[in-house]
């Protein structure tokens, strides 16, 4: 079994120690990695057992400095590759004669993260890492029609924010996809310029799908910048959202181990939500396809302009017949005498609610006698509904 590559940083404020072990744990390295604080301690411990890759800051805490440091190290150990990770208040880059002569390559904070996970890998294997420095030919962007953006369970995803901010202490934790849509924000609105800081995130959603290549498999971003007054990192879900975590500026590289692993666990109950939507993406339309589904449109459109006229504009319809009124034959007097009713303005006020008791006609309808024959006053006198009109019938 092969011996594991040996990384070793050295930085006082170790900063890079955090950022290393962050990396390969992203790529899913096993290294062993040993931390130091200044340059005397680094050639001590190359001297020990050596190195593959080396890290150093540009400021150190003794008489060395990081370029010395470099130097020194390539000397000694021609086999070791050396990266010097400055910080945002050290040189941009160097002058072309350093960078001519150099044998070890130089990065700023805050780095391309892409950029620096090829140098670091290419260090770990054993290539070329100036190479690696350069962008690959050929990987220029491509706007790829990934399809909608699976929706995710805003209720679950806050409760899972929720815990992540009350873990690591965060200032702020935005929740945003890779059409710029912000789904949830906790802790100091305000904080951070979120429409801003998500424009300038949404290109990292694209490289994360075309690093999967490089690490084998599903990959998961994590990104940290380290400024003065914030600091910010960002961790990748699926591909279609990402999860910002905002910190004052002094207290951001203290919670470096314990953001990476909560945040991990976060990431992961956040892509649980997603389900396998999480990794799948739609594979741009192939020209060819556009140009046969343009021609079958217009064979379609064409077809129809050969139909005669009657089959495309459809006919009025006629209107609907009125329906015919219903005539009743009118009531026969033998059915019906109005003399009956000659009486009613002589009826006390009960007789006259005895016309409209529910069990008086109850009495009337089982008898049929409505049906039958004319009621006369004295029958209607013997059902009790007159109780004596006076005067004959």
């Amino acid at each position: 079994m092969a011996a594991l590559p040996r990384i070793l940083t050295i930085d006082p404020t170790w900063t890079i120690a955090r950022v290393v072990r962050a990396a390969t744990d992203l790529v899913d390295r096993a290294v062993i990695q040993v931390d130091v604080p200044g340059g005397i301690d680094a050639l001590d411990e190359l001297n020990r057992g050596g190195a593959k890759l080396a890290v150093t800051s540009w400021v150190l805490d003794d008489d060395m400095r990081g370029l010395e440091l470099a130097l020194r190290i390539k000397q000694s150990n021609p086999d070791t590759a050396v990266i010097i990770l400055g910080d945002v208040t050290d040189p941009d880059e160097l002058d072309e004669e350093t960078i001519a002569e150099s044998p070890f390559v130089y990065l700023r904070r805050p780095v391309d993260i892409h950029q620096f996970m090829r140098v670091l890998v290419a260090g770990l294997d054993g290539s070329d890492i100036f190479e690696a420095l350069q962008t690959p030919a050929g990987s220029a962007a491509q706007i790829l029609d990934r399809g909608p953006v699976p929706m995710i369970d805003a209720d679950n995803a806050l409760a899972i924010t929720k815990r992540l901010m009350s873990d690591v202490g965060a200032m702020a934790i935005i929740l945003a996809n890779r059409s710029g849509e912000v789904i949830l924000e906790q802790g100091a609105v305000g904080y951070l310029n979120r429409d801003q800081l998500v424009n300038a995130l949404i290109p990292m959603m694209t490289t994360t799908v075309e690093m999967s290549s490089l690490v084998g498999g599903q990959a998961q971003n994590i990104q940290f910048y380290d400024g003065d007054d914030k600091d910010v990192f960002v961790f990748s879900i699926g591909l279609h959202y990402f999860l910002c975590l905002a910190f004052d500026g002094q207290a951001g590289q203290r919670q470096f181990g314990v953001v990476n692993t909560f945040g991990r666990r976060a990431v992961q109950d956040l892509v649980m939500l997603l389900g396998p939507n999480a990794w799948q993406i739609q594979a741009p339309k192939a020209a060819t396809e556009t140009r046969h589904r343009k021609r079958a449109t217009q064979d379609i459109k064409a077809a129809e302009l050969d139909e005669p006229l009657e089959t495309i504009i459809p006919r009025a319809e006629a209107p609907a017949a009125e329906p015919e009124a219903i005539h009743l034959d009118p009531i026969s007097d033998d059915l019906f005498d109005p003399s009956f009713l000659d009486g009613l303005d002589k009826l006390e006020d009960a007789d006259f609610d005895n016309l409209f008791d529910p069990d008086k006609l109850a009495d009337i309808a089982q008898e049929g006698k409505l049906r039958s024959k004319t009621l006369s006053q004295e029958e209607a006198e013997g059902l009790g509904l007159l109780g004596g009109l006076g005067g004959g019938g």
